[in-house]
């Protein structure tokens, strides 16, 4: 276990080294964890995949064989944004190989039986995030004279966790698991220069162009197996993960620069329909309306007769300071496995939650953070190099969405903005047993 916590500090840090995953694809999260599950749609509350299932329900290691599990997964998103009469699209390069939106992401994990009824385990998961890079500033258009157009806007958040996991098999039926969360972030922010007179200061000098900070955080994730034979059921809670304040951006995000990572709970149902046919069905609910930075609404639209920050209590950075106007959302993902043979394993899914922006408020901050895409079509498969190794593979697909909607400004009177991403995702993972 040793071995594997080293190679996972490792890969957690690669996750957060890399650029951002412009925006993670449920919300602010990825669709699933190991590519097992995420070729099911990300259904995995139930399933007992391989040893990154830790990091979806804990309890779902429980009895599972000595194992180590390692992949990777390609990251392409396709975001555009408008405001007023000034669009962009958002690019970003791996470091500088000239890879426009193209995001690396790395993961792991590992088993260790103990006992018969007592396993130990280790994921290290990128858990999501999001980010766009946009070469045309519109927000500084939106200035006018004051603006510089050619400067670049974006902004960064990666979000990665270490999972240390131990689940007890308490009889045939009824197995525990719970997870201490270690939470690591990484944030920056260029080119929000116009919303500088929403700060207590009045200055860019904690809301922007501020370079990279890091924090970490903690919290903990629950779950429960239940094995009836051709049907199991899971259940998993996974409290807030508290985080530390951005200490360079203490007058952009609430709470004096607070992020954490909102709570969730789901079920989860699999059903073994034929000997060589599993079917899954997960629902879930992230808690967005629970972190303020988060969840708190943006400036007022124009025309307010308020004005567009309404009241100095909502000044960036203070508790009830502007954030996106995300509320509670719920996840619903679906899947199928079918075995062809002792070789072959092939694997499909849908995965669907509304999009957590209100386009008929709360555009003007989302636009650089489009978690817009709703639908997702998944494909996957395992081929088994022998009884102990194998390699999986998986392919994500979400649908364009695009919204539009009223803003308190632009550089053209309109007040109008849009948003629009699609994305592409292809994993690999090689699981070996030992």
């Amino acid at each position: 276990m040793k071995t594997i916590f080293t190679v996972g500090m490792v890969t957690v840090l690669g996750c957060a080294l890399l650029p951002s995953i412009a925006n993670a694809t449920n919300g602010m999260f990825l669709i699933g964890n190991g590519n097992k599950a995420k070729g099911m749609g990300g259904a995995g509350i139930a399933v007992q995949a391989d040893s990154l299932s830790a990091a979806t329900n804990p309890a779902l290691i429980a009895g599972m064989a000595n194992r180590f599990d390692i992949g990777v997964d390609i990251f392409k998103p396709d975001v555009e944004a408008q405001l007023g009469s000034v669009s962009s699209s958002s690019t970003a390069q791996i470091n500088g190989m000239g890879i426009d939106s193209v995001f690396i992401l790395p993961s792991m994990g590992g088993t260790y039986q103990l006992s018969e009824t007592t396993t130990l385990g280790l994921s290290v998961v990128p858990v999501g995030g999001g980010g766009t890079k946009y070469n045309t500033n519109f927000f500084e258009a939106a200035r006018g004279s004051q603006g510089n157009i050619n400067s670049q806007l974006g902004v960064d958040l990666v979000i990665g966790e270490i999972v240390p996991t131990i689940a007890y098999r308490v009889n045939k039926i009824n197995s525990f698991g719970a997870s201490l969360i270690i939470g690591i972030s990484r944030f920056s922010a260029y080119g929000l220069n116009l919303f500088s007179t929403f700060t207590p200061s009045n200055t860019p000098d904690k809301l922007t162009n501020q370079g990279r900070d890091w924090v970490f955080g903690t919290g903990i994730r629950v779950g429960w197996l239940g094995d009836f034979g051709k049907v199991k059921v899971g259940v998993e809670y996974t409290s807030k993960v508290w985080m530390q304040t951005f200490k360079k951006y203490t007058e952009l995000f609430a709470e004096n620069g607070s992020m954490d990572i909102p709570a969730n709970a789901g079920l989860g149902i699999s059903y073994q329909a034929t000997p060589d046919l599993l079917l899954a069905l997960d629902i879930s609910r992230t808690f967005y309306n629970d972190v303020k930075s988060i969840a708190n609404t943006g400036p007022n639209l124009a025309g307010d007769p308020a004005g567009s920050l309404g009241s100095n209590d909502r000044q960036l950075g203070l508790s009830n300071g502007l954030g996106f106007g995300w509320g509670g959302r719920n996840v619903y993902k679906v899947g199928a496995e079918y075995t062809i043979n002792e070789k072959w394993i092939a694997r499909a899914g849908w995965d669907y939650s509304e999009s957590p922006i209100n386009e008929n408020t709360q555009i003007i901050f989302n636009l650089v953070a489009p978690a817009t895409v709703q639908n997702h079509l998944t494909l996957g498969g395992t081929y088994n190099l022998s009884t102990d190794m194998a390699v999986n593979a998986s392919y994500i697909h979400a649908y364009r969405y695009e919204q539009s909607g009223p803003t308190y400004i632009s550089d053209d009177g309109s007040n109008l903005g849009r948003l629009s991403m699609s994305q592409d995702t292809v994993g690999v993972s090689f699981s070996m047993k030992y």
